[in-house]
């Protein structure tokens, strides 16, 4: 239980050991969650507090989770303005000393998300139920939000999420981002994502090619524990050094 409240000042730019960075952002979670109407302002994301929150801070420490290990030690440092990338992570360790870990990665997120995933969420926490972003609208007179259920048939689910991860993959390769940056997706599925189409859903956008132009992609699905990582073009470091020696 976090002693002092939580914010994002708590993060921004500030140097924050990997670890420590993950147990601050789940307090900070935990934190809002607790509050009168905590559960409200994180199914709406109404203020940048919880947009930030689950869309940069909880992926970026997903990742850190993921790569956080014995021979390599992460520092993170989070920046909330408009910079190129969302945060730096520092890394040290073995695996750095022996070429196997980059020691500085530079970290842009985004969302793959459903247009309407803001209706859905909405009408959850209106009514207390929501059939989905599938098949929602809001009325045009009431300005009330309807939803139905949908049923999806053989692969639907899969090839939806691969396309919304694609959406995102084609945005941001337009972009110029530094050499060498990491990208991490943060996929909100529709529904309920069973293993198997993750996985489905995962080897569908490795095979459309379009992680590469980054180092790597780090795919996450934080609601289900789901994660894959698609690494670009960019020879490994080992490989690299080993080049760079033989060219001396």
């Amino acid at each position: 239980m976090p002693t002092t409240r939580l914010g994002l000042s708590t993060f921004d730019t500030r140097l924050i050991d990997g670890l420590e960075f993950c147990r601050k952002v789940y307090d900070l979670f935990d934190q809002t969650r607790r509050e009168p109407v905590g559960i409200s302002k994180l199914r709406l994301r109404s203020t940048k507090n919880e947009k930030r929150l689950l869309e940069e801070l909880i992926p970026i420490a997903r990742f850190v989770q993921a790569r956080y290990q014995e021979g390599r030690r992460i520092k993170v440092r989070w920046f909330s303005g408009s910079q190129p990338y969302d945060a730096i992570l520092w890394s040290s360790g073995g695996l750095v000393t022996n070429g196997m870990a980059h020691r500085r990665q530079l970290v842009e997120v985004t969302t793959s998300v459903h247009p309407d995933d803001h209706l859905s969420r909405e009408e959850l926490d209106k009514k207390g139920m929501s059939w989905g972003a599938k098949q929602i609208r809001r009325d045009k007179r009431t300005k009330q939000i309807e939803s139905e259920p949908y049923v999806y048939h053989n692969e639907e689910r899969s090839v939806d999420l691969a396309n919304q991860i694609l959406k995102c993959l084609h945005s941001k390769s337009a972009k110029n981002y530094p050499a060498g940056t990491v990208l991490i997706v943060n996929c909100d599925s529709e529904g309920l994502l069973l293993h198997d189409e993750w996985g489905a859903a995962v080897e569908r956008v490795e095979q459309a090619r379009a992680h590469l132009a980054f180092r790597e992609v780090f795919l996450v699905e934080t609601g289900r524990g789901f994660s894959a990582t698609l690494y670009g073009k960019r020879a490994p470091v080992v490989r690299r050094r080993a080049r760079q020696a033989q060219a001396v």
